[in-house]
């Protein structure tokens, strides 16, 4: 079993890798995140499940996904937002009041999108509980961010036409 200094190297790199191939990105705003790095790796590598019909997708942050290409391109869009209201802050909600939240923002997001399908958001480690999210298509970058900022969340993930998401740090 590896070191806690080994592993923490480990994910530092793998961070630093996402850092450079903007696969992370800060919020304009923010000139340097305040979020803890293990954080930011728990983001990173999350699962984020989306249900499209019936069939599903995967975003990986800094993978292309060639179904959220052909997707994209289906609806006509050029922009993915995926977005949870769960647990701001990343302060663990009752799942009655995370429910409600999010029940707030799919009401919110549809004043913006036609194109809005529900998902998950996986913590492979299981460190984090699943949290419910949507996957909204054709809002712009600013709109997200600032929807994103009403919910209290410390980060989105955010996809072009070039189907590689993306985790943007609001903190």
């Amino acid at each position: 079993m590896k070191k806690y200094r080994e592993l923490r190297a480990e994910s530092g790199s793998f961070l630093d890798s996402l850092y450079q191939r903007q696969a992370i990105l800060q919020d304009g705003s923010v000139e340097q995140s305040n979020l803890p790095a293990k954080l930011v790796l728990d983001y990173a590598v999350a699962h984020y499940h989306v249900w499209i019909g019936t069939s599903s997708i995967t975003l990986l942050i800094g993978q292309h996904c060639p179904p959220l290409t052909a997707f994209l391109r289906q609806r006509g869009c050029r922009d993915a937002l995926y977005i949870t209201a769960c647990n701001p802050g990343s302060q663990i909600l009752p799942a009655a009041k995370n429910q409600l939240a999010n029940q707030r923002l799919q009401e919110q997001l549809a004043q913006y999108s036609r194109y809005i399908y529900p998902g998950e958001s996986i913590d492979l480690s299981g460190a984090w509980p699943a949290e419910a999210g949507f996957l909204a298509l054709g809002l712009e970058l600013t709109t997200a961010k600032r929807t994103a900022h009403e919910f209290g969340q410390n980060a989105i993930v955010w996809a072009t036409t070039d189907a590689i998401p993306k985790l943007v740090l609001l903190r």
